[in-house]
């Protein structure tokens, strides 16, 4: 079995989308490797979100072991107040498979996996996504990789981080006519770590190869409409012909880039293609803030303004903090990504729900979730309510208390509305927990479809095909239903625990807080 792999993420893709290019002949690389190689459907996260998710494939652990459960997490003050903090790889307890690699004397390159900033130490090369083209070097391992990036010839480093100016314009110009340099923007990305990942492996290869590209989930969430075949209007104009061609030119060009790397990765490397989770359409919005102020566990401060524009939160966070009255509330959603609700905790101050009561509160309002329905048909507006805290097993926090997943599969909106569920005026996409798993190499069977996997099989999984024994505490399995030949899994010891969180840390800088809340909403986390 070689020793040399590459992971390639796709974040967002899903079979919905790809199989139908395929048909249409628009992806001939993608469709020679499913036909020579193995395919499955991959069960992402409890809540289908890029943070959780891919720190969960690089770990093998779930979110209540590392403890990433979104991009954002709530904070407490003494006197009932409540404020965000980013997320970092500071805020990640589990130990990734760069490090274990290198602890088997192996050496991993990882580009463009959320969270990484700062940089840790590797064995190998590290440029965390994220991060604004100003600040890399600030998000790189080693830090002289920059310098290295910036003298490669016909290659514009700034595509591998965020440029705030582009991102403004992009988000406040998706007019007509003002689509097309956005989805140009997402094609030259992809195309900067396509060529950067053949770069490294060309000049110098490390056993283990792994790089996101983040396009596709940013074109399915704003363009999905004009995507999904079964929302494509026969009597679309010229213009959203025309733009839905152009959609479909950046698959075309992610099938390019797909068959750049895979060649460049050469015929004995084994290659795993995933993507964090699974896309679909959402149609309506759920306000859950608004749903928990009309059943006794939110209030609003009198200036709150109802939202009329179904939007999902406002354009800072501070000024949905501020429409809150913080000491009378028990239960909030902190931001539409997550899904959550967190339950604010009596420890002493005099807010809060106290200890002894936590079990029968909870239990309640998980209740009153699932029977709670929409005036408009009657039907249930939630579709689950997982008690997190619930399970019997440990967690590391701050823990979501309840996890919710609506009909629609889209996010809630975490704003004042006059209505707790909204139609959308068109559809829009949103995540889905069904992601895509594809592995073509000398390793695997050919044309076969596999049972679900989990994405917490695919570190085991890479491990496996480096040779190196996959820790006894990762939770996934070894798919080994997709080997070609009978292989061993090797069982080592438990991960190393990562780097203690320090509170003394300096937060991130006005421009990495300003890029971030930009990407939230290029992301539709934020209108």
């Amino acid at each position: 079995m070689p020793k040399r792999a590459l992971m390639i993420g796709l974040d967002g893709a899903t079979f919905t989308l790809l199989d139908h290019f395929i048909a249409k002949g628009e992806m001939p690389f993608l469709a020679s490797m499913m036909d020579n190689g193995v395919r499955a459907i991959l069960k992402s996260t409890r809540n289908p979100l890029t943070p959780p998710a891919w720190t969960s494939m690089v770990t093998g652990r779930s979110p209540e072991a590392h403890g990433i459960y979104d991009f954002m997490r709530p904070d407490f003050t003494e006197d009932g107040g409540v404020f965000l903090k980013i997320n970092d790889n500071r805020d990640n307890h589990c130990e990734s498979i760069w490090s274990i690699a290198n602890r088997a004397g192996l050496r991993a390159t990882s580009l463009n996996f959320f969270g990484h900033a700062p940089a840790p130490e590797v064995d190998g090369y590290l440029i965390s996504g994220f991060v604004p083209w100003r600040h890399l070097r600030h998000g790189m391992y080693p830090k002289s990789l920059l310098d290295d990036v910036k003298q490669m010839e016909m290659f514009d480093y700034k595509m591998l981080g965020m440029d705030i100016g582009e991102e403004k314009k992009c988000i406040q110009g998706l007019n007509q006519g003002e689509q097309e340099p956005w989805i140009d923007l997402q094609n030259d990305r992809d195309k900067a770590w396509a060529d950067l990942t053949c770069h490294m492996m060309k000049t110098d290869r490390t056993e283990l190869t792994a790089v996101v590209l983040d396009g596709p989930d940013k074109m399915q969430h704003i363009f999905w409409r004009y995507l999904d075949p079964a929302y494509l209007d026969p009597d679309a104009s010229e213009y959203d012909q025309q733009l839905a061609d152009r959609c479909l030119d950046f698959y075309r060009r992610l099938d390019v880039n797909l068959k750049n790397m895979v060649e460049a990765a050469g015929p004995e490397t084994d290659i795993v293609i995933t993507s964090d989770h699974g896309f679909g359409p959402t149609t309506e919005v759920v306000y859950l803030n608004e749903w928990l102020a009309r059943n006794g566990y939110l209030f609003w401060r009198d200036s709150a303004e109802a939202d009329s524009n179904n939007q999902l939160t406002t354009e800072k966070f501070k000024d949905h903090l501020s429409m809150v009255d913080w000491k009378k509330t028990v239960a909030f959603a902190p931001t539409p990504s997550s899904n959550a609700i967190f339950v604010k905790r009596d420890n002493g101050s005099g807010y809060g729900i106290k200890d002894d009561e936590y079990l029968d509160f909870i239990l309640k309002l998980k209740a009153e979730l699932l029977a709670a329905v929409d005036p408009a048909d009657g039907k249930p507006i939630f579709l689950g309510a997982e008690t997190n805290k619930l399970r019997g097993t440990t967690f590391v926090e701050p823990c979501p208390d309840i996890t919710v997943r609506l009909r629609d599969g889209g996010f809630v909106s975490i704003l004042k509305s006059k209505e707790v569920v909204s139609q959308r005026l068109k559809a829009e996409g949103t995540h889905r927990p069904d992601g895509i798993f594809v592995a073509y190499g000398p390793s695997f069977r050919k044309g076969e479809r596999l049972d679900d996997l989990n994405l917490l099989d695919v570190a085991p999984l890479l491990l496996t095909l480096l040779d190196v024994p996959v820790p006894r505490d990762m939770e996934g399995k070894v798919p080994t239903a997709a080997f070609a030949e009978a292989t061993e899994v090797k069982t080592g010891a438990a991960t190393v625990a990562a780097i203690e969180r320090k509170d003394d840390r300096e937060g991130p800088s006005e421009e990495e807080r300003e890029a971030l809340m930009n990407q939230l909403k290029i992301l539709g986390y934020m209108d």
